[in-house]
């Protein structure tokens, strides 16, 4: 015979047991309990006449807000035949997975800070859940913002909050307190922050020859933490002459830019 069920069963969610039973000569009786808590569930008990069997018993435990360990027991007997075994299995509440996301990493002062917070279950769908308390922390833990018994429908809930014009500048959280009693933190920056700075760099060659009929030029814009800078260029190039020329060239010995 053969069992197939998870190692760790979540509680408040759809489990499977599958078992199969091959080459029997004899009716025999099947039954498998769970022992969990205290209690003792029956997930099948059952005659089997058939001489191969495969069969899955759906099932769900109730939630449980913390981890236990279960014994499942499946035996099966016949006149002749006795089978038996006895396993254990962890019971683990199944929680959400909760997210939390600003809409940038640094704020200026006087700046609107927007946040979202969002719940997946295990199979990563969104999933209505409640956050008992939430609060913003500034960078001496103070606690200057809170939100109570917030409503994440369809999963998802956005929330915001004003700065001063001069508030305490450096690192603040963000802090959600599930019922569960797990805390979740986000962190953000205050500061005043500037444009990052940039640098051209401008390649071309230091000669050409009059039989040239391009001049190959590479103009580049680069943030000094390496990024590339968008934007638009205007390339002018002049030829000047540093002593008057002889007058038999002509118009030729004038400057042209182009």
């Amino acid at each position: 015979y053969l069992v197939l069920l998870p190692f760790l069963i979540h509680t408040d969610s759809p489990e499977k047991l599958c078992l199969q039973l091959s080459q029997l000569n004899e009716s025999v009786t099947l039954s498998a309990t769970l022992e969990y808590q205290g209690q003792n569930r029956s997930l099948i008990e059952d005659v089997v006449t058939d001489k191969d069997l495969f069969t899955c018993i759906p099932f769900s435990l109730p939630k449980s807000n913390r981890s236990s360990v279960a014994l499942l027991t499946v035996r099966v007997q016949g006149q002749t035949l006795l089978f038996q075994s006895r396993k254990a299995l962890l019971l683990q509440s199944s929680e959400s997975l909760v997210f939390m996301q600003t809409d940038k990493p640094i704020y200026k002062p006087g700046q609107t800070v927007l946040f979202r917070i969002v719940a997946l279950d295990k199979d990563f769908y969104p999933v209505d859940e409640k956050v008992e308390l939430s609060f913003l922390l500034d960078p001496q833990r103070n606690r200057v913002y809170q939100w109570q018994g917030v409503e994440l429908e369809t999963g998802l809930t956005q929330l915001s909050f004003p700065l001063t014009s001069e508030p305490i500048q450096g690192s603040y959280k963000i802090i959600v307190q599930r019922s569960s009693s797990a805390q979740l933190e986000h962190s953000f920056s205050v500061e005043d922050f500037v444009l990052p700075k940039y640098e051209v760099l401008v390649k071309m060659p230091k000669m050409i020859t009059i039989k040239d009929k391009e001049l190959p030029v590479s103009v580049c814009g680069l943030y000094t933490y390496g990024k590339p800078v968008p934007g638009l260029v205007s390339v002018q190039v002049c030829r000047r002459f540093a002593h008057s020329a002889s007058s038999c060239y002509g118009k030729e010995a004038e400057a042209v830019c182009e």
